[in-house]
């Protein structure tokens, strides 16, 4: 680890460099990644187009070295380095081919993040949800209600009408929200082409929570939803690396789908040929191989952790507790094709 004096030396250096020399030291001299981050720091702090660019390539360098928090700094900057791309792709003359003609490790940096662009999910924006934030819990305040309030808002038994029957009054209000996420015929309630298909299934996600406590419908149909995100959802997300999102949906889905009462028949029906706006005749399919593939695991798991399976098999820990381990293990990546067809499956990668 350099000393703080030579950490100093080496900031004060990047910043009496030009970008191009900047990047062309940091590739000739095959920096390591604390030069890079500070030459990276470096290039933020200055204005220009040239400089932004060789940032984007230097906090690419880093991610695909391992550096977490530069993945999710990618990931943000990716609708911009699209327009780059595009640009250099017809020809015209950028800051990219400024910067990379006269450094072949700049170019194959450029090449390299060029084809992480192209072939990422363009239906997903980049997850903040792998942001870490920190909060200090002392610096928050909360307003509450004073005496005061409480009173003019203070009501009786007696001011509550409890005619209605609540169970029918949840269903209906379940059913209210389920009517106003189904979209228009001939469009499939679960689909998943587009943005739009995702912003609408994480609605339905979201509806269905507030009402799993409550219904077993809105339980079943919160598992169905989940797994069926996570089985049209890249394994794989930029170099490589499993895709979080991905693997925190398809816990939900499994946990919740393990600690059902009993299988969710009812739910199912949004995934048969009928006349509900339901979803295409791959998905059950495509849902249903991660369910052998979790049958495969169990049968393993047991063998090797009887202990795990031991008392109520419905209980939430215990259902929890499979589906993270099934998540971890490598094959819930690579879900085989164990129901093969003669027809496109367009399977999400």
């Amino acid at each position: 680890m350099p000393s703080p004096a030579a950490i100093v030396a080496l900031r004060e250096a990047a910043a009496a460099l030009d970008v191009i020399d900047v990047v062309d030291l940091c590739y000739a001299m095959h920096a390591d990644e604390l030069r890079v981050s500070i030459y990276l720091e470096s290039l933020r702090g200055r204005g220009g187009e040239a400089a932004q660019v060789a940032a984007c390539l230097l906090c690419f360098d880093l991610a695909r070295r391992g550096d977490e928090r530069r993945m999710t700094e990618v990931s943000f900057l990716l609708p911009a380095i699209d327009e780059l791309i595009q640009r250099d792709a017809r020809g015209e003359k950028t800051v990219v081919r400024e910067l990379t003609s006269t450094s072949d490790s700049a170019r194959a940096l450029w090449d390299e993040l060029v084809a992480q662009a192209r072939q990422r999910d363009l239906r997903a924006e980049a997850d903040v949800a792998d942001i870490a934030v920190d909060v200090d819990i002392a610096d928050v305040e909360v307003d509450l209600f004073d005496e005061n309030e409480f009173n003019e808002l203070a009501i009786t038994l007696e001011d509550i009408d409890l005619s209605f029957d609540l169970d029918d009054e949840v269903l209906r209000a379940f059913d209210a929200g389920l009517n106003a996420v189904i979209p228009n015929q001939p469009a499939l309630l679960f689909s998943a082409e587009s943005a739009a298909d995702l912003e609408r299934l994480e609605r339905l996600r979201a509806h269905c929570q507030s009402f799993q406590a409550k219904l077993p419908i809105a339980a079943e149909l919160l598992a169905m939803t989940e797994l069926f995100i996570a089985t049209h959802t890249r394994a794989a997300g930029l170099f490589g690396r499993r895709n979080r999102r991905r693997d925190r949906t398809l816990t939900e889905g499994i946990a919740t789908l393990l600690a059902l009462p009993e299988p969710p028949a009812e739910a199912i029906a949004w995934f048969e040929a009928g006349d509900l706006p339901g979803s295409d005749d791959l998905a059950w399919p495509k849902m249903c191989e991660v369910l052998l593939e979790l049958c495969r695991f169990v049968d393993a798991d047991r063998a090797a952790h009887p202990a795990r399976y031991r008392g109520e098999l419905s209980n939430d820990a215990w259902a929890r507790g499979v589906a993270e381990a099934f998540v971890a293990d490598d094959g819930s990546a690579k879900i085989p094709q164990r129901l093969a067809d003669s027809r496109d499956r367009r399977r999400r990668r």
